[in-house]
């Protein structure tokens, strides 16, 4: 057994960083365009920054952290990569993952492999994709939990990344694990969530589903009692398969796996997932294994009394773990260079925490107060007294496209103002979260005091407000989401927060720990009562700082703000495409421009091969693909042939115009635009495809249909192969030649997730293997 977590990062993820190179040079020499780009970069968990002029771009990585388990060497190199290709600090997430900010694009490419040196990736950062699986921070030391749910969350990482369909769902696929019901990483609120359980002495979880926070947020609902420790890959793939074929492509706004439920209703919803886990159940999943490990802890330690909320106690007597809170999620480069340096025990262990912190496990009793002074030496904000003063906040509008304010410059203010007020009265305030708009990045509907981002117009200016949203929480069998209650302007929010400090210091009937039940018993009159002292807008000469947001000088407006990031896939760019083609021709009409036709042309014919599994650039090729897959297979009429013809004359230089095709343009966005609309929700047309004559097909000696895919590399191939299928009837057999290695290694368990019958294996005579496959 060893005496740390194990984690592996798959070979695929390997071989995507180093194809990733290649993307950037063709971006920057400009042979490949934004927008196709960014759906390529955001998977890899590269996000474009706010607030850059054209040419000045600067990007954000977000790098996978698996269950917060991050160790003191894969932090110093984190550490070292802000300094050296960011801005010099590094920023922790509500998600564990860890971000390196303000780095230029051409940089990216190194900065990725470094991070696969240490062990760490930003794949699936961001995208259509499955995000970091969230895990108890202090599971495996906590001592009223089931069991440490460590390996179960870092194997189930291992199994979802290693597969690429993970990377190309609907939309985002959130997990998380909690040891305890007390359910601190929310596994009651996401997509999938485990809590660890006991029955008849096995280790298993009980299952909840279908929840997620941000547009029309829901608590997750229970799909299994209990379930042995190792249906966690079982039911992980199941939801996985349940939400690539339902979930709604064509809405990215309602494309969350709550939506399905909501279509369906929850019993439908449970039943279709039990169907689909019952499918699961009868393949031979190739599932990782559980790497069991056992932190070193030598004898007991000298037992103290806690006496604050950064504290908490181990399962080991005389052991402590102790929280770091870091003020917006931030530390930088100094700091945390000091900070490592006093980590020398080898027993201490590390965990990022949904709450932007870092927690230190395993410090000796004796050694905390020593440890506690020193870490004081290097920034006295890191362990704070009371957590109501340290708020936990997105990045609003600092760095992100959607944010409407800028939430971390609002929870400095806070801290700012509640750090003068008495001890007594600064432990009065619950943890507070900070959203800098509706998205819940800062998860403010989970706080028992929450805020929401939002603009508001007065007297025909904005001013910055935020929605106060009261009564969140988060328990097994408790979880409720809080509810908005009243709008105040960004500049008072400090001031009403020490004044409502003060009034609960001083009720008699108020404790922290049961915020929730003093609202309940008139505490939520109380409380938007004195709200109401601080809504008043003055006119902009009576007091203009009350319209501009904290920490800026300019007045508040939405200037840089653009659409998000997180959800860029293949759908975005089909609708780039014909956006595109449209503009062309409008432009080409109103001008009598015919490169403008030309290209509305080739970015109508291009728009749809993604479907199909083509990447290409090159406008012959597009043409001739667009033929080939579209025309020739009747899902456009074949006098589009003459057009395509026409537009390759063009180029050639063969004719002068193409003013005289401008109808067969207009018909072809419009097909194409028809056929985008008819994709379903696994990327089909729900349209007859009309087959080329059978006849003509490479088949075998058994007659089944051949793909012959060797030397298409990974993921095309398994785009490729559903390409191959998607005409065959149920039942019937395909033979597909794949490479050694990658390809042979993942496009089975591909095309099993997508239900179809893996028949056979073999290796062939050059070295190549034949997958023999029945069609679901």
């Amino acid at each position: 057994m060893s005496n740390r977590p194990i984690f592996n990062i798959p070979d695929t993820v390997k071989e995507d960083t180093n194809n990733y190179p290649k993307l950037v040079e063709r971006f920057v020499a400009k042979d490949l365009d934004d927008a196709r780009f960014k759906g390529r970069r955001v998977p890899m968990g590269i996000y474009s920054q706010r607030g850059y002029e054209p040419g000045e771009e600067r990007y954000m990585v977000r790098v996978r952290v698996p269950g917060g388990v991050v160790s003191k060497e894969q932090l110093k190199t984190l550490n070292e990569l802000s300094k050296e290709y960011g801005n010099g600090y590094i920023h922790i997430t509500t998600r564990q993952d860890v971000q390196i900010h303000q780095v230029k694009i051409e940089d990216t490419p190194e900065v990725l492999f470094k991070l696969l040196e240490a062990g760490l990736s930003p794949r699936g950062g961001g995208g259509n994709t499955v995000r970091n699986i969230l895990n108890s921070a202090r599971a495996g030391v906590n001592p009223e939990e089931a069991f440490d749910t460590t390996p179960h969350n870092l194997a189930l990482t291992e199994y979802l990344i290693k597969t690429r369909s993970s990377f190309n769902l609907p939309r985002k696929y959130k997990i998380a694990f909690s040891s305890d019901p007390k359910d601190d990483s929310l596994a009651t609120l996401n997509d999938l969530g485990f809590i660890a359980t006991k029955q008849d002495g096995k280790k298993g979880f009980k299952v909840y589903g279908a929840g997620g926070m941000g547009g029309s947020s829901e608590l997750g609902i229970v799909l299994e009692e209990f379930v042995e420790e190792d249906k966690i890959f079982h039911i992980a793939e199941a939801i996985k398969r349940f939400f690539d074929e339902h979930g709604d492509r064509s809405n990215k706004h309602r494309a969350r796996l709550r939506f399905v439920r909501k279509r369906l209703g929850d019993e439908e919803f449970v039943n279709k997932y039990k169907e689909y886990l019952a499918e699961v159940l009868t393949e031979d999943l190739e599932v990782e294994e559980l790497n069991r490990y056992e932190e070193l802890r030598a004898g007991k330690g000298e037992k103290i009394d806690l006496i604050a909320d950064y504290l908490y106690a181990e399962k080991v007597e005389g052991y402590y773990s102790l929280e770091l809170r870091m003020e917006n999620g931030d530390i930088n480069y100094d700091e945390l260079n000091l900070l490592l340096e006093l980590l020398d025990d080898s027993e201490i262990s590390l965990r990022t925490t949904i709450k932007q912190g870092l927690l230190i496990r395993g410090i000796k009793g004796q050694d905390l107060a020593g440890l506690i002074e020193k870490i004081n030496q290097v920034n006295p904000n890191l362990v704070v007294a009371n957590m109501g003063t340290m708020p936990v906040s997105c990045k609003g509008a600092s760095t992100c496209k959607l944010g409407l304010c800028v939430s971390p410059n609002l929870s400095e203010a806070i801290r700012e103002k509640l750090i003068t007020l008495d001890d007594k009265v600064q432990a009065a305030l619950p943890q507070i979260y900070i959203s800098g708009c509706p998205n819940v990045c800062g998860q403010h509907i989970i706080g028992n005091i929450g805020f929401e981002g939002k603009a508001k117009r007065y007297n025909d200016r904005l001013v910055p407000h935020y929605a106060l949203f009261l009564g969140g929480n988060v328990e097994e069998g408790n979880s409720k989401y809080g509810e908005a209650v009243i709008d105040i302007p960004a500049k008072r929010i400090p001031e009403f927060l020490a004044e409502l400090a003060k009034l609960l210091a001083e009720d008699g009937d108020y404790n922290r720990a049961d915020f929730n039940d003093y609202l309940e018993k008139g505490g939520k009159a109380k409380i938007v009562e004195l709200a109401e002292q601080f809504i008043e807008i003055p006119t902009y000469e009576q007091n203009p700082d009350i319209y501009k947001d904290w920490g800026k000088k300019e007045d508040f407006s939405l200037a840089g703000r653009g659409p998000g990031e997180c959800g860029a896939g293949v759908m975005d760019i089909i609708q780039l495409d014909i956006n595109t083609a449209k503009s062309n021709y409008s432009k080409g009409i109103k001008a009598e421009d015919n490169n403008e036709l030309y290209k509305a042309i080739i970015n109508a014919a291009r728009a749809l091969l993604a479907v199909r599994g083509i990447d290409t650039d090159k406008d012959r090729v597009i043409l001739a693909e667009f033929k080939t897959e579209f025309i020739d297979k009747n899902l456009s009429d074949k006098h589009y042939s003459e057009l395509l013809d026409a537009a390759l004359d063009y180029k050639l230089g063969d004719i002068d115009s193409l003013l005289s095709y401008q109808d067969q343009i207009d018909a072809l966005i419009e097909r194409v635009d028809f056929l985008f609309n008819s994709l379903n929700a696994k990327l089909e047309f729900e349209l007859e495809e009309v087959t080329s004559d059978n006849n003509n097909e490479d088949k075998n000696i058994l007659g089944n249909k051949v793909a012959d895919l060797r030397g298409v590399k990974c993921p095309m191939n398994f785009v490729k192969a559903k390409v191959a299928i998607a005409p065959l009837n149920s039942g019937d057999i395909i033979d597909i030649y794949l490479d050694e290695g990658a390809p042979i290694a993942n496009v089975p368990q591909s095309l099993a997730s997508e239900g179809h019958e893996i028949l056979s294996k073999e290796k062939r005579e050059d070295g190549s293997y034949s997958l023999r496959v029945k069609k679901a």
